[in-house]
């Protein structure tokens, strides 16, 4: 869940717009910051215990305004990875500022992918990268161990519902069932990374 950050900037808990899952979603409250990633910065430590490709979704909505192309994004980073890339029909973009090449259309900057969606008064699963010809994104593990997801405000009114990374061993739809429970939490010591 969203929700789950160990702190929140200037993402607020909000109950608001029925249909969430978990106890909550985040609302970006902060700043609208279209040209510079890493303000208001929610973290997340995740556990990997099996290497390969993932495919990284998150549940958002549009939660001010009558717009499908504005409050729709935020920031998303997970610089240490193998490998972190978009990909559409065996073309792949790279992050701007990650030292790789073809970098997707639109803004960015030292890793960070401006993702998106375009679906008013709705939930969705829609997370796309590349300006008006969508992307979805992926990250590659080469070796077991503890990794960082980062997300930072981008539009002011843009909501975060869940966060899901799936192998590609696992279809969409069972990934993104919404009967699922969070995954379960475990206590990482912030010295060394490692599971408690």
């Amino acid at each position: 869940e969203a929700e789950s950050a160990p702190s929140y900037g200037l993402w607020s808990p909000d109950t608001a717009i029925l249909g969430y899952l978990g106890e909550n979603y985040l609302l970006y409250q902060g700043t609208n910051y279209y040209n510079s990633p890493g303000n208001s910065l929610l973290t997340y430590k995740i556990q990997i215990s099996n290497v390969g490709k993932y495919r990284f979704q998150w549940r958002s909505r549009i939660a001010i305004g009558t717009s499908n192309t504005d409050h729709n994004d935020s920031w998303l980073r997970i610089q240490d990875a193998s490998e972190f890339y978009a990909q559409k029909s065996g073309s792949i973009l790279y992050p701007h500022g990650s030292g790789m090449s073809p970098n997707p259309e639109g803004v960015g900057s030292n890793g960070w992918f401006k993702i998106y969606q375009n679906v008013l008064n709705d939930w969705t699963w829609n997370t796309s990268t590349n300006d008006k010809n969508p992307y979805i994104v992926f990250v590659e593990f080469d070796s077991i161990g503890i990794y960082t997801i980062e997300i930072s405000g981008r539009s002011n009114g843009h909501s975060i519902d869940r966060i899901v990374l799936y192998h590609s061993d696992v279809t969409a739809e069972t990934a993104l069932d919404s009967g699922l429970p969070e995954s379960t939490k475990s206590i990482i010591s912030s010295i060394n990374d490692e599971i408690l």
